[in-house]
């Protein structure tokens, strides 16, 4: 089985979108999917504004809470109840009998989400699809691929979004070496990093370091430090969403900007397909079919 993250670096920037996609590229595999946090509500809890909902079709796994089945339309077939409890019920595994939407309330720790998958590989789920935003990003250090979902409800700063993006594009890339280095355990904030200057350090993954805000902090002592991770998901592409939701005197409204020199930068300087997902849906299919294919033929 492989795995398959969605990490958006804010709320709105379009990791749903950007799932729902990637639920119809893979249609003729056995997926499972669920979220690191909370997905498929009707709307955004600050602006009020609608959100896209998690679409599944008939034979797909989910993974949820009972409480947030009990609100989805798409009709489940209870199949396993796992020791895992969340505000909203049991986290539960269920099989999709009618198609419909679902909100999904997944695991929120690394242990959960790997019980979760040792219980999909024996169900032969070929692809399992993880949502999350980077606030949740530990137990993305479990994926196989990652992709990267940016967007205007981050910034509308095209310069802040490149930037922000090349740090933790930097991050994901940091080379597998555990040879001759220091070990740095846990969640690594800015302030333990900069002990260790001149050393070889090794930490856990690259999520274990992106849980700052200070993303301009972090890339100059990355670019001080010697770093190297145990594990990382390989990082696929990099999607944008223009739309974001624009403060105005009778509340919210959907505001759009334009995104594509952002995304010719973002291929250009970091050597990563960058792409808006509802324009380019086709493109997105071929690169996760390839990179799916390649390493689902490896692990036969």
């Amino acid at each position: 089985m492989l795995s398959l993250g969605v990490l958006g670096t804010a709320k709105n920037t379009g990791k749903t979108t950007t799932l729902n996609a990637l639920l119809k590229c893979l249609s003729g595999k056995l997926l499972a999917l669920t979220s690191i946090g909370f997905d498929g509500e009707d709307l955004d809890h600050i602006t009020g504004l609608p959100k896209p909902k998690v679409l599944v079709e008939e034979g797909n796994f989910v993974v949820t809470s009972e409480e947030a089945a009990k609100h989805s339309t798409a009709r489940l077939h209870l199949l396993r109840r796992f020791d895992i409890k969340t505000a909203l019920g049991s986290i539960c595994l269920y099989r999709v009998r009618q198609a419909g939407t679902v909100i999904l309330v997944g695991p929120h720790s690394s242990e959960d989400l790997l019980t979760i998958k040792e219980v999909l590989e024996k169900d032969m789920v070929e692809v399992f699809l993880i949502d999350g935003a980077i606030n949740r990003i530990v137990p993305f250090q479990h994926s196989d691929f990652v992709i990267l979902a940016v967007g205007a409800s981050r910034s509308t700063n095209l310069d802040f979004l490149l930037s922000e993006t090349k740090v933790i594009v930097k991050a994901l890339r940091l080379p597998i070496d555990k040879k001759g280095r220091k070990t740095v355990e846990g969640l690594v904030s800015l302030e333990k990093l900069s002990f260790f200057r001149g050393e070889h350090i090794l930490v856990e993954s690259p999520m274990h370091l992106l849980l700052t805000e200070d993303f301009v902090r972090l890339e100059q002592l990355l670019n001080d430090l010697d770093v190297a991770v145990v594990r990382r998901p390989e990082l696929l592409c990099v999607t944008v969403n223009p739309c974001y939701p624009e403060r105005r005197m009778e509340g919210y409204a959907l505001a759009r900007i334009d995104l594509s020199e952002l995304s010719k930068a973002i291929e250009r300087e970091l050597d990563v397909p960058c792409l808006n997902v509802t324009q380019e849906e086709e493109r997105l299919c071929k690169i996760v079919e390839e990179k799916i294919g390649k390493r689902g033929s490896k692990k036969t």
